[in-house]
């Protein structure tokens, strides 16, 4: 096996869907930036909870977590962290509950930060996590599992999809190994029928729904792990090539968080490259002309090519972007590229001083609080986070319900997938236009 980063859960949806991310990676410090370190705090709180049987809101005030390698100081608690981390607590007692109703002669656990071992059955030493909260339900005596759950806490705003979600998936082997690996290495042939059930739930308070989860069989989960272990053995190839997608938003070596791949730039660049090629210009003619038209004369492109030249947009726009960043780069190391130079951006005004001080001078000068500090109506999202100290639950539905409505966005352009268009016009080809319609032949009265 090669000697590489490992492979973290956390990771998979980068590493499954880029073999080569790995590689590219191993150069990259892992330092985690300030969002990531203030979540490792309510983490350790959902921990301390779970561990010390207390709520979150009996933390309140105190510090915890001195001595983190990330945070040395620790954490203090505070009483929104302390509700969000709470949410948590109430889920795992509500599904308690819920599993002693479906199962009345089981026996419950529930662990906090249980290593989650997936690498292991296969092979492999460097693909493993730490699951946040595991549920079990079991029966003395009896092999296998009748339930089974893993929760992912998450503290930021960033929307995690609980379906199909690799990171999950991973932890779920992990917390069933030592059920249904076969030998005592546990490894193939998975016994998948020693498990009844199980569930993948994120639990994310700031986002709406909170809580979302996704029941399925051992045996779809060791299904879809299987090919998780195809992708993580590629990763082991010296030349593991590099894709480009979505995934790379959060690789270290993302040109726009400071790395250097250019796996992004170069697929753009043959999207251009194969649109030139494919696309389709009536009597001959260049592309040149075809830009010209879209200059000068843009009626009189066909659909089929304003559609080419749109899924063009942003490979276009990526390889102008390194364009500019090149030209940025030679400039700062005093090469001249005719035409551009490094200019202050727009100037704005900032206050000299801490708020304190300059409320102080405001006030001097007979300003009312009002005018330091306009009032701003609170917006529904900020209605619905506030701490449940100040409205509960049921107040937040009840305000939701009379006050407030969702505002349908503006039709905007939106590129969608062909294949589901063609479905889509498929489903409806029987269907005539409403301008098709025969009109009634006899005039209809409202009176």
């Amino acid at each position: 096996m090669t000697d590489h980063a490992g492979l973290s859960p956390s990771g998979s949806s980068i590493w499954s869907n880029c073999a080569g991310s790995v590689r590219e990676q191993a150069s990259y410090p892992d330092i985690s930036g300030d969002a990531a370190i203030d979540g490792t705090g309510s983490h350790l709180l959902l921990e301390l909870c779970i561990n010390e049987g207390r709520t979150a809101a009996s933390f309140i005030g105190e510090v915890i977590g001195v001595g983190d390698i990330d945070k040395p100081n620790g954490w203090s608690v505070d009483e929104e962290r302390a509700d969000r981390v709470q949410m948590c607590l109430n889920y795992i007692d509500r599904r308690f509950e819920e599993l002693k109703e479906q199962f009345p002669n089981a026996q419950f656990n529930v662990n906090a930060e249980q290593k989650a071992d997936v690498g292991t059955l296969f092979g492999r030493d460097d693909w493993w996590g730490t699951c946040d909260v595991t549920i079990t339900a079991f029966e003395t005596n009896k092999v296998g599992l009748l339930f089974l759950e893993v929760i992912d806490y998450k503290d930021g705003r960033g929307w995690v999809a609980e379906k199909d979600n690799s990171q999950l998936q991973s932890y779920l082997a992990g917390q069933m190994r030592p059920y249904i690996g076969s030998g005592p290495e546990l490894v193939r042939p998975f016994k998948t029928d020693r498990i009844g059930g199980c569930r993948m739930t994120i639990v994310q308070p700031k986002t709406n729904p909170p809580i979302r989860y996704q029941d399925a069989s051992a045996a779809d989960v060791m299904a879809k792990v299987e090919v998780l272990s195809i992708a993580a053995y590629a990763t082991d190839e010296e030349d593991a090539p590099l894709t480009a997608g979505k995934h790379c938003q959060w690789c270290k070596a993302n040109p726009k968080r400071g790395g250097h791949c250019t796996a992004a730039a170069e697929q753009s660049l043959e999207v251009v490259k194969s649109m030139s090629n494919d696309l389709v210009i009536e009597n001959g003619g260049s592309l040149f002309e075809v830009l010209t038209k879209m200059v000068t004369d843009i009626k009189s492109l066909t659909n089929e090519q304003l559609a080419q030249f749109a899924d063009a947009k942003d490979p276009m726009i990526t390889a102008f972007e390194k364009i500019e960043e090149e030209i940025q780069h030679r400039l700062e190391y005093g090469q001249k590229v005719s035409g551009y130079e490094m200019a202050p951006a727009r100037s704005s005004y900032v206050w000299n001083g801490t708020q304190e001080e300059i409320v102080k001078a405001l006030k001097g000068r007979r300003l009312k609080l009002e005018d330091i500090f306009p009032p701003k109506l609170i917006s529904p999202s900020q209605m619905k986070k506030l701490p449940a100290s100040k409205l509960t639950p049921e107040q937040k539905k009840r305000l939701e319900k009379d006050f407030i409505s969702e505002k349908v966005g503006k039709l905007v352009l939106k590129k969608v997938s062909r294949k589901e268009q063609e479905s889509a016009e498929m489903m409806f080809a029987g269907v005539k236009p409403v301008a098709e319609v025969a009109a009634p032949t006899e005039e209809v009265s409202f009176f």
